[in-house]
């Protein structure tokens, strides 16, 4: 395809254009005496008509009328100049070998025959040339589309990246503000947890890809930062292997940031005034995918929702979506009990 598209080669697609008339000029045995030089003369009359029709098509037909959708001023542009071209040529041809008496013979008995042997070979090269510059475009237009579309995902995940940190900061910083007055100690140890998880957004989050592990030792500790500002809430945090790989939990990387969103709706959801309230998570690693479930109690009277509450799950969709096409699969079980969220991704 470089070659094809590359300006560094065009001598070389221009010199396998010279190439294809070579054989134009081959002489038969037929060729003999004065039959040498007329086939010579016709040879290089009828390839300068060649060449001319291949690159008048690709130089000023296609950019004048192709490109920019003139379709039928185009056909009919290059019907007129084949014929124009070939009723000249044959002139040129016929005045220039007028004092040959074989090639009047020759005209007469092959006239016919010469014309359709023409026109084949030159709508060979006439398309030619227009399949060469149609799929040079082609490729051009799409490496700049393919630019533009990796430049415009990587601004789209770093915006909706950044959507979630704040929510997530904003709830911390919220934790905290209400333990300073009340247990000044659990507050204390909140935000010591806190620059923790500001380390882990500073490094680790700024990656393209993290650890799995690492992603997992930040949920547990945004867990039990909830545990120690709620005493009803409890949660458990499992991982299994079930891939051939042994190693897989500590190899594995992914995106970071995929999982918290989850993790603080649960929370969120979760709480409730009259009994204990608990969070479920667990990862599942199998050969070519990675389950993650979450699953958080509901309290007995509904927790009226927060205009703002679907942000989160809106931007981790929209992200999963940019990030994995259509091989993720998330799905939400919503029961008068629990509410359970599974998010399958490919590894």
């Amino acid at each position: 395809m470089e070659f094809l598209i590359a300006p560094k080669y065009r001598l070389y697609r221009h010199l396998l254009v010279f190439i294809y008339t070579i054989p134009f000029f081959v002489i038969s045995d037929e060729h003999t005496g004065e039959a040498v030089h007329h086939h010579y003369l016709k040879s290089i009359i009828w390839n300068f008509y060649f060449l001319s029709m291949f690159y008048l098509n690709m130089y000023v037909l296609m950019p004048a009328f192709l490109y920019k959708g003139k379709y039928l001023t185009y056909l009919l542009s290059l019907i007129a100049l084949i014929i124009s071209g070939y009723l000249i040529v044959t002139g040129i041809t016929a005045t220039f070998m007028k004092g040959y008496d074989f090639v009047k013979e020759e005209q007469e008995n092959n006239s016919f025959e010469n014309f359709f042997v023409t026109i084949h070979i030159l709508t060979l090269m006439v398309f030619a040339s227009t399949s060469i510059k149609l799929f040079q475009r082609w490729a051009r237009d799409s490496d700049r589309i393919n630019e533009l579309e990796r430049n415009s995902l990587q601004i789209e995940l770093r915006e909706l990246k950044n959507q979630i940190n704040p929510h997530f900061l904003f709830n911390m910083l919220n934790n905290v503000n209400v333990l300073v007055k009340k247990n000044p100690d659990k507050a204390s140890t909140i935000i010591m947890k806190l620059s923790d998880f500001l380390r882990y957004q500073l490094y680790d989050n700024n990656q393209h890809s993290v650890l799995l592990l690492s992603e997992i030792q930040f949920l547990n500790d945004f867990m039990e930062l909830e545990k120690i500002r709620r005493d009803d809430f409890n949660f458990n945090l499992s991982i299994q292997n079930e891939s051939p790989n042994e190693n897989m939990i500590s190899q594995l990387v992914l995106p970071p940031n995929l999982f918290i969103t989850f993790i603080e709706n649960a929370i969120k959801h979760s709480a409730d005034a009259d009994s204990p309230s608990k969070v479920d998570v667990s990862f599942t690693i199998y050969k070519k995918e990675l389950r993650f479930v979450c699953s958080n109690t509901k309290p007995a009277e509904p927790i009226d929702s927060d205009k703002k509450g679907g942000l989160g799950l809106a931007n981790i969709k929209r992200r999963l979506e940019l990030l994995y096409g259509k091989d993720f699969k998330l799905e939400i079980e919503n029961n008068d009990t629990n509410y359970t969220a599974t998010l399958t991704l490919p590894i």
